[in-house]
């Protein structure tokens, strides 16, 4: 397993009249090679949460392995950890700071150790694999299209060759085709690279679409965690917490509602178009 997470718990202003629970004793693992959504009202944990995966906050209570080790333990290398565990931040291209596209993404690997060469054949290979043109690396980063800047921050956490990404809301700000540039990229990079993502996003189609499971975060709780299909079966439930289902899935339940005889846990558009075709008897072309 790539992380496991055991009755984690963080609690702010411990101890004061504004006590308050971020996160409230939360466990779950996640395997190696998966695709997990991650999602939850504003205000729910979810950040709190990712902030604890690669040690960016300390635990009030609980721990959170990795490969097996406690990531809390005195003297665990949490720089080491960060190159294993990467976090793309909402907004990424806010943190963007060298004078050229790739010094900046060479930053991260010589954080970790290596060598001038060795981080620039790691950033070079970063901005290959994210589709970021060669005219544009030596170029200033903040002269970069919105897209640009975003692709480029993330080459800057996949030149550290993370085993585990995680991208907290990366489509966000970005026009209709930029977003789905950047879904396919994450979806590239899981499936070439075998890595394991965890995809922090308040649109429902994106997590039906691409997760294997889906984490669901309420006032600091895990409320569910399992397939797609199993939890937007609770649509009663997501909405009392400020969430909502797939597109589809609604689709799905008016269509039940008006007698036809379709499952009402879809939640893709492929699998839409399927049940539609079996139910009036026709195949795929």
């Amino acid at each position: 397993m790539s992380i496991e997470v055991r009755n984690l718990s963080h609690i702010y202003n411990k101890g004061t009249a504004m006590e308050s629970y971020a996160v409230k004793d939360v466990s779950f693992t996640i395997e190696d090679g998966s695709f997990i959504g991650l999602i939850g009202h504003t205000g729910s944990g979810k950040s709190t949460l990712i902030q604890h995966l690669n040690g960016l906050e300390m635990p009030t209570s609980g721990t959170v392995l990795f490969r097996g080790e406690d990531i809390f333990k005195p003297g665990y290398d949490l720089i080491r950890l960060r190159g294993h565990v990467g976090i793309v931040f909402q907004y990424p291209e806010y943190q963007l700071f060298e004078e050229t596209v790739i010094k900046d993404v060479m930053f991260g690997p010589g954080n970790l150790g290596f060598d001038e060469e060795e981080c620039k054949d790691k950033a070079e290979a970063a901005l290959r694999a994210i589709g970021l043109e060669e005219e544009t690396w030596d170029r200033s980063p903040f002269e970069l299209s919105g897209g640009q800047k975003r692709r480029a921050a993330l080459a800057g956490i996949l030149a550290m060759e993370p085993e585990v990404l995680i991208l907290d809301e990366p489509t966000a700000g970005l026009d209709p085709q930029g977003r789905n540039e950047m879904l396919e990229l994450i979806g590239r990079l899981h499936h070439d690279r075998n890595m394991t993502i965890l995809l922090v996003s308040h649109s429902m189609d994106d997590v039906a679409e691409y997760a294997d499971k889906i984490l669901v975060m309420n006032n600091g709780e895990l409320l569910f965690y399992d397939t797609p299909k199993e939890v937007f079966r609770h649509i009663d439930e997501l909405e009392k917490c400020g969430l909502s289902a797939p597109e589809i899935t609604y689709l799905a339940h008016e269509l039940r509602a008006e007698g036809f005889g379709i499952d009402v846990t879809l939640s893709t558009v492929d699998e839409a178009e399927d049940a539609i075709l079996n139910l009036f008897g026709a195949g795929r072309p």
